[in-house]
C-alpha cells in the first residue's frame, strides 16, 4: 500500500511524497514628436499611463543531473526554461493579483496539459481578487497559495496542497506550495483572529507518481521501474468533495497561539480501492494547535495535530490509512555572525495500531537540523537542511547556495541526497539523488 503524507514526508507507509520575486520597470518614454501634446490632453495622457498594467517577474533556466542510474528515467532530472509573470492592480476598492508560469522542458511537452496538476507548459499560480467586506472582515477569492503552522519544512495543520516533485527535483522552495481555488475570509476582533478557507473542490498534493522520480511501490514490493503513473480516484466533483480549513489565532503574552480545524481528505493517496486497485483519498478530519514565541536567546515552536481517518474510525480497515497523532517541537537561534541554526523533533504515532494490521512501525520520529550562513554582505546564502529518522534509520539532505550577483541576477546551486533501506521513507528515493544549477533574471 503506497501513500503520500500531506503533512510532509513522514508517514509510516513509504509514499510518493516529501513561496515571488520581482522588480519593476518604468513605462517607456514617448517617441520623439509625441511629447508636446497640448495641455488639454495632459490629464488624458496621465490616466492612460495609469491604466497600463505593469508586469514583473523573472526568467530562469534550471538544469539537474541524477547521480545514480534509474531504470527508464533520464539522467537529467531538470532541463527547463521558465518565465513567470506577476501583476497587482487595484480594481475599484479591490486588489487583483495574478502570477503565471510558462514552462518549457521535455517533460512538460510530453505530458498532457493539466493546470490543476501542474502538468504541461502553463501553471496558474495565483489569480485572486481581495477586498474588505467590512471594517473587520477581509475576503480573498480565486486561485491562491496559503500556508500556516509553525514547522520548518514540516507540516501538521497545514493541509493545503504541496508539490513534492518540485521539492525533490531541486526547484525553488517556493514551488513546494501548490495553488488551490478557494475563498478565504479573515475576521478580526479583540479576542482572536479567525481565518476560514473554503475550497469547493478537493485539491490533492502534486504527489510523486513515477514520471520523474523512482519510489517504493508497496503493491509489487519493489522500486518502480521507469515512468508508471499512479492510478488514482479523486473523491468527487465540485461541491461534492469540498474542503474547509479553520484557524483561530491570538497572542498569549509574547507567544503566538493558534487552533486549527480541517474537514476534507488525505492530501496524498492514503488507501486503495479493493475492486479497481486504484489509490484513493479517504476522508480526513484534523484538529490541532500551535504555539510560537521567544525562549532564552531563540524562538520556540510547538505544534500538535490529531488526524481522524473518517472512513476508518476504528482503524480496522487495512486498505485505509489509520488515524494518527502528530507532534512537532522546534527551536531556532542565532549561533554567530550571520549564522542561524534550528532543530526540530517530529513524531507521528499510529492510533489503533493492533487493529490496523500493519507491519510498519507504530511510531515514526524525525529529527531535522538546519544551518544557514550569509556572506559577502548578505549576497551569498548557504543552506544545509538534514532530515534523519531514528526509527527507520534513513535520511534526506538538502544543500543549497544562492548568490545574488546583482539586483537582477541570482544564481543557485544545490543537491538532494537520500539514504536508507530501499523500502524506508527516504531510502526509497535513493535513485533520485541529484544536483542542480539555475540562473534567474528578475525584471
Amino acid at each position: 500500500l503506497f501513500s503520500l503524507s500531506a503533512s510532509f514526508l513522514f508517514s509510516q507507509d513509504p509514499p510518493p511524497l516529501p513561496s515571488g520575486l520581482g522588480g519593476s520597470s518604468e513605462p517607456p518614454a514617448l517617441p520623439s514628436g509625441l511629447g508636446g501634446l497640448p495641455k488639454a490632453n495632459s490629464q488624458f495622457e496621465e490616466e492612460t499611463e495609469n491604466d497600463i498594467w505593469e508586469l514583473h517577474g523573472f526568467v530562469e533556466t534550471r538544469v539537474g543531473l541524477r547521480l545514480k542510474d534509474a531504470p527508464s528515467l533520464s539522467d537529467a532530472t531538470l532541463a527547463e526554461a521558465r518565465l513567470q509573470l506577476k501583476f497587482e492592480e487595484e480594481v475599484g476598492a479591490a486588489l487583483l493579483e495574478g502570477s503565471f508560469d510558462f514552462l518549457y522542458d521535455n517533460e512538460a511537452t510530453r505530458r498532457d496539459f493539466d493546470w490543476e496538476k501542474g502538468n504541461g507548459w502553463f501553471d496558474a499560480r495565483t489569480l485572486s481578487l481581495e477586498f474588505q467586506a467590512s471594517d473587520n472582515v477581509d475576503v480573498k477569492l480565486g486561485r491562491q497559495i496559503a500556508t500556516w503552522g509553525v514547522g520548518d519544512l514540516l507540516f501538521i495543520n497545514d493541509l493545503f496542497p504541496k508539490d513534492w516533485n518540485a521539492f525533490f527535483l531541486g526547484r525553488d522552495v517556493e514551488y513546494l506550495k501548490a495553488p488551490q481555488d478557494s475563498a478565504r475570509f479573515s475576521i478580526y476582533n479583540d479576542f482572536a483572529d479567525l481565518d476560514i478557507v473554503y475550497s469547493p473542490r478537493f485539491e490533492p498534493d502534486r504527489f510523486i507518481d513515477g514520471n520523474r522520480l523512482v519510489y517504493w511501490d508497496d503493491a509489487v514490493g519493489s522500486l518502480t521501474r521507469g515512468p508508471s503513473p499512479l492510478s488514482v480516484q479523486l473523491p468527487g466533483d465540485t461541491f461534492n468533495s469540498d474542503e474547509l480549513h479553520l484557524r483561530a489565532s491570538r497572542m498569549l503574552g509574547r507567544y503566538e497561539s493558534a487552533f486549527y480545524g480541517y474537514w476534507g481528505y488525505w492530501k496524498s493517496p492514503a488507501g486503495a480501492d479493493t475492486v479497481t486497485g486504484d489509490s484513493i483519498f479517504p476522508a480526513l478530519n484534523v484538529f490541532g494547535a500551535s504555539l510560537r514565541g521567544p525562549l532564552g536567546e531563540g524562538i520556540l515552536s510547538a505544534e500538535i495535530g490529531f488526524y481522524e481517518s473518517d472512513d476508518d474510525p476504528d482503524g480496522s480497515n487495512p486498505f485505509v490509512r489509520n488515524s494518527e497523532t502528530r507532534l512537532l517541537l522546534g527551536y531556532e537561534q542565532e549561533l554567530g555572525n550571520e549564522l542561524t541554526g534550528s532543530l526540530q523533533y517530529y513524531l507521528e504515532r499510529t492510533r489503533d495500531y493492533s487493529a490496523a494490521m500493519t507491519s510498519a512501525d507504530r511510531n515514526r520520529d524525525l529529527i531535522t537540523l538546519r544551518l544557514r550562513k550569509q556572506l559577502w554582505r548578505q549576497t551569498l546564502t548557504l543552506n544545509g537542511f538534514v532530515f534523519y529518522s531514528p526509527s527507520q534509520e534513513d535520511h534526506y539532505t538538502r544543500l543549497s547556495a544562492s548568490w545574488k550577483a546583482s539586483d537582477e541576477w541570482r544564481w543557485d546551486v544545490g543537491a538532494n541526497l537520500f539514504g536508507g533501506a530501499r523500502n524506508s521513507f527516504f531510502g526509497q528515493f535513493g535513485r533520485n539523488d541529484n544536483v542542480y544549477l539555475s540562473a534567474r533574471r528578475l525584471f
